[in-house]
């Protein structure tokens, strides 16, 4: 009877302490000049990791005087060491010649599809490379996905700001361009909720389009 009795003292506390539970939210970034940063993804709080770097001026050049119909265009899953070939066949597409810069884009897209492939465990990868001359996504938002990496090669790169900071304009935070970033999504793998959302920048009419990577798993 006693045990009985422990066990019906022991239901109150057990509902106090459900009813306390609340989730734990990610909203860490980390910043750093070394790639290795994007491996800190996993880490607990962390909901974003960005790998600062700046692109080469001669490269940033050419993709910058590029007409709207010359950026290359991607939509595929591939296996993340097929990458490059689907992005050369993207810009043989869109008749970009041979030249160190074009070998840079593609080698560098590549290499970050490869990265996401070993950062997240999988083998097929979901990559983009999406041409925009109007603000696609301009709502603050979490990708419904495990996580997602994103790179602007030209124009303004994306907006981000923690949950609890989003009405705050002066909390609005932007990656620059060429930096890397690897967001989690809202179907990351553990206890952790995401709480940092990002968005599109705004463009206005007639500024020039953006060429953006996006690479997430597939798996």
């Amino acid at each position: 009877m006693s045990g009985a009795r422990e066990l019906a003292r022991d239901v109150p506390q057990e509902r106090a302490a459900a009813a306390s539970w609340k989730p734990l939210v990610a909203s860490d970034v980390l910043h750093s000049c070394q790639r290795e940063i994007l491996h800190q993804i996993a880490e607990p709080g962390v909901a974003a990791a960005i790998w600062q770097r700046t692109v080469d001026p001669e490269f940033q050049t050419w993709i910058d005087t590029l007409a709207q119909d010359e950026l290359p265009t991607l939509r595929t899953v591939v296996p993340a060491q097929l990458a490059r070939a689907a992005l050369l066949h993207a810009c043989e597409i869109a008749g970009l010649a041979s030249s160190p810069e074009r070998d840079f884009l593609i080698e560098d897209a590549g290499n970050l599809a490869l990265a996401v492939g070993k950062i997240l465990k999988v083998r097929y990868v979901r990559i983009r490379l999406d041409v925009t001359s109007g603000t696609m996504c301009p709502k603050f938002h979490v990708d419904q996905v495990r996580a997602r990496l994103l790179c602007c090669y030209r124009g303004a790169g994306t907006e981000y700001v923690s949950a609890a900071d989003v009405a705050d304009p002066a909390h609005h935070e932007r990656m620059a361009m060429g930096e890397v970033g690897l967001f989690r999504g809202a179907l990351w793998s553990d206890d952790e909720t995401c709480g940092l959302l990002h968005r599109s920048p705004h463009q206005d009419d007639g500024d020039a389009a953006r060429l953006l990577l996006v690479v997430e798993p597939a798996e």
